[in-house]
């Protein structure tokens, strides 16, 4: 029994960029979400600001379920 060492490495690099961008991804969104609420001098209710850090949040939750039916067998 033989390791491909290469296909090894190959995932370990590609979980640890994906679980960085993830985690990145929903910091930046919650970041986003409470300069927004720091600033709440505003006019506008919805500024760009909590639409995007909204938007950050969602897609990281996205990905994350995504992963999880591409694991689970009986999702596909």
């Amino acid at each position: 029994m033989t390791i491909n060492w290469g296909a090894l490495a190959l995932v370990a690099m590609a979980t640890v960029v994906a679980a960085v961008s993830i985690v990145g991804l929903f910091s930046l969104g919650v970041a986003a979400v409470t300069a927004h609420q720091r600033s709440r001098g505003g006019a506008a209710a919805w500024s760009l600001t909590l639409v995007a850090g909204y938007a950050c949040i969602a897609a990281a939750g996205l990905i994350a379920v995504y992963g999880l039916y591409l694991m689970v067998p009986q999702l596909h």
